[in-house]
């Protein structure tokens, strides 16, 4: 899964309840998001002991794989035949790491979840010596980098069919955070810091999802030139001086 072309040593996180923003196991971005390279055919060598944990990963690779490839996501839903088909095992053997179709979608969702965070925290921290209307674009535009080398992926992290509220509820934080470095700063918004956050979030995801719906119907322009117009336009004019 490597999320670039040069694949990077890293794993899977444990599975833990909250997303991991640290090493990832290696993904690959292209096309649609990581468009996980399907694997050669050939029956699979058995995993010697001690190495379940690979197979673990290369269970959750073939679920990324399977989630970035629109064609495949489209027609039917998701079944842990498919992913032992994608993961060259069998069926049973997803059994010995994740006890069915939900554990092993949250340990993917998180996996997503990690790389999202881990991409605003670096854009975060890129943009940390400028102000913090820069940081909050700073922000919005690599969200909606992640949108865009990610679409497939991007839908399924936030269509709210599974338990998967720790990763939204982490990237909540993200924008609150953002916002609140206005307020902090003595910038005066022309909503409650709150509002705000909600409204600069709706409004950026908002607008990515409507990219391929919306685009013949309005000519939406760019989606960054947006989020320059949207984070300009939060603080509240100047009051006059008496």
């Amino acid at each position: 899964m490597p999320r670039h072309p040069e694949p990077r040593p890293a794993a899977v996180p444990p599975s833990s309840g909250q997303p991991s923003c640290g090493p990832r196991p290696p993904t690959a971005r292209g096309g649609d998001e990581r468009q996980r390279t399907a694997r050669g055919e050939g029956e699979r060598l058995r995993n010697a002991r001690g190495e379940g944990e690979r197979l673990r990963t290369e269970i959750i690779e073939a679920v990324l794989r399977l989630i970035a490839d629109q064609r495949r996501m489209r027609p039917v839903p998701l079944s842990l035949r498919e992913v032992a088909r994608e993961a060259g095992i069998t069926a049973p053997a997803i059994y010995r790491h994740f006890s069915g179709k939900d554990e092993l979608t949250r340990a993917a969702l998180r996996h997503l979840f990690g790389e999202l965070l881990a991409d605003l925290d670096g854009a975060d921290r890129a943009a940390a010596g400028q102000s913090p209307a820069a940081r909050l674009a700073a922000l919005a535009h690599a969200y909606a980098r992640f949108a865009e080398e990610n679409p497939t992926s991007f839908r399924v992290m936030f269509n709210g069919t599974g338990p998967h509220d720790e990763g939204p509820a982490e990237v909540a934080v993200r924008w609150r955070t953002a916002v609140g470095r206005l307020t902090e700063s003595g910038m005066r918004l022309t909503r409650s810091p709150e509002a705000a956050a909600v409204s600069v979030w709706s409004s950026v995801h908002g607008r990515l999802l409507l990219d391929r719906p919306a685009g013949g119907v309005w000519q939406l322009g760019d989606v960054h030139a947006f989020i320059d117009d949207l984070t300009r336009s939060l603080p509240a004019p100047a009051l006059p001086d008496r």
